[in-house]
């Protein structure tokens, strides 16, 4: 079995380039994203120790139906005890005895699809966390997107108030204006100062995250992430499947589902294991004994054992696994239900957001933007008091930094719904191929 990676490109995010300025010169977003998936997934320990796992049960599928090992006894037999001796008694001989025990019928053949249904349990186990850790990156790189927006937009803020600082001086040093105001306007940069201060604390958090799904140190440094706004659109715009069609592909193609079919496949051979359990095994035996002065003897037997002769340890390893084969049916419904539950949640939040998005794009920012540019123009001829200015500015940046937080959810929400189905909905989601040679 080889473990390959490959890029399967999903069905909601589009590669369209783009560069963003800051520490250094990053690739276009989508590329970043791809790689930081790909490499979480080639670096994550868990993923590692899961292949490791599936390499063991591989072994153990080969391993099911070989025979228990045979055994053979080599010693000497009818020794008179007052004159040792290999001579004295007819009956002293040098024996040399096999025995091989025989599974009964369908036995080995039962555990061998018992152990195939774990190696499909943790192959699909290993498939769903590797949709989980690229939703948890991508889930990453959007937050990070969001805090960089928020960050830029709060230097913005700051150009702006710096020019309410400046109007406010120059009507004060012509007496248009109160010393009040003058103090005002420091007061609201050096406010803006704490956000900012708070901002770069969330960011080196989240990048702290991001690291780790990497498994990079901490303090690696992140480039500042930007989406352009093209980007941006099509990100928010893209069509996804509907949520019973998404329903009735996950349904299909879950690995959650897969791992808990598995489950049932696997308590199910069990079960047919124990009801075996009542056919006895079979062992033949031969041996070969040579002896001083006499003529030399051989013989062979077959045996079996007698389960029925305890038929309370049968019954009640039978109602053990008729126990554990309900409990993993009623796992996999568990399953069912946590699926359409998750996909249900993630598919409102990706509505909720894109319905915010559009209120905030046509309707909200614009009327922000208008009222500031109005209060700017308004405050300049004396026409407005400063506080009003001031409020029309902080507006905008809020209702900015709100607006990018909703653009964030969206992508956000994609990722949620991608690590809910278990279905690689993100462009360039690494799918672990487990490849399963024939026996």
């Amino acid at each position: 079995m080889c473990m390959k990676t490959r890029s399967a490109f999903g069905v909601l995010f589009l590669a369209i380039a783009s560069r963003a300025g800051g520490q250094t010169a990053p690739a276009d977003w989508l590329a970043r994203l791809q790689d930081a998936m790909v490499r979480a997934v080639d670096r994550s320990p868990d993923l590692t120790a899961r292949e490791a796992m599936i390499q063991a049960s591989r072994h153990r599928v080969r391993q099911a139906t070989a025979l228990p090992d045979p055994e053979v006894e080599v010693g000497i037999k009818d020794i008179p005890p007052s004159s040792p001796s290999l001579t004295r008694s007819d009956f002293t001989m040098e024996m040399l005895s096999a025995r091989q025990r025989f599974p009964g019928s369908g036995k080995l053949s039962t555990q061998k699809r018992a152990a195939q249904a774990e190696l499909e349990g943790r192959s699909a186990e290993h498939a769903r966390h590797v949709i989980e850790i690229s939703a948890d990156v991508a889930d990453s790189f959007f937050r990070l997107w969001e805090l960089d927006a928020r960050l830029a937009i709060t230097e913005e803020t700051r150009g702006r108030l710096s020019d309410a600082a400046a109007a406010a001086r120059q009507r004060y040093g012509v007496g248009k204006a109160v010393q009040a105001d003058v103090l005002r306007a420091n007061l609201e940069k050096t406010a803006l100062e704490d956000r900012l201060a708070s901002l770069k604390a969330e960011r080196r958090i989240e990048a702290a995250r991001f690291n780790a799904f990497q498994n990079l140190p901490a303090q690696t440094l992140i480039a500042p992430v930007v989406v352009p706004s093209e980007s941006e659109r099509r990100i928010i715009a893209r069509p996804v499947p509907s949520r019973e069609e998404l329903l009735r592909q996950a349904e299909k193609e879950s690995p959650a589902i897969a791992v808990a079919e598995a489950r049932v496949r696997r308590a199910e051979e069990e079960l047919e294991l124990a009801r075996l359990e009542r056919r006895p095994d079979w062992t033949l035996s031969g041996y070969y004994a040579r002896r001083e002065s006499f003529e030399d003897l051989a013989g062979l037997s077959v045996s079996f054992n007698l389960p029925w002769v305890h038929p309370k340890r049968l019954s009640e390893r039978r109602a053990e696994l008729d126990w554990g084969f309900a409990g993993s049916l009623a796992d996999l419904a568990a399953v069912r239900n946590t699926l359409r539950r998750d996909i249900d949640q993630a598919y409102a939040e990706l509505e909720k957001s894109r319905e915010q998005v559009e209120l905030y794009r046509d309707s909200i920012l614009p009327q922000a933007e208008i009222n500031y540019r109005a209060a700017r123009d308004a405050y300049a001829v004396g026409s407005i008091d400063f506080l009003t200015y001031v409020r029309a500015a902080t507006d905008l940046s809020q209702y900015q930094a709100e607006s990018a937080e909703r653009a964030s959810a969206v992508a956000r929400a994609l990722a949620m719904l991608q690590k809910a189905s278990g279905i690689a909905l993100i462009a360039g989601t690494p799918v672990r191929e487990v490849d399963h040679e024939k026996d």
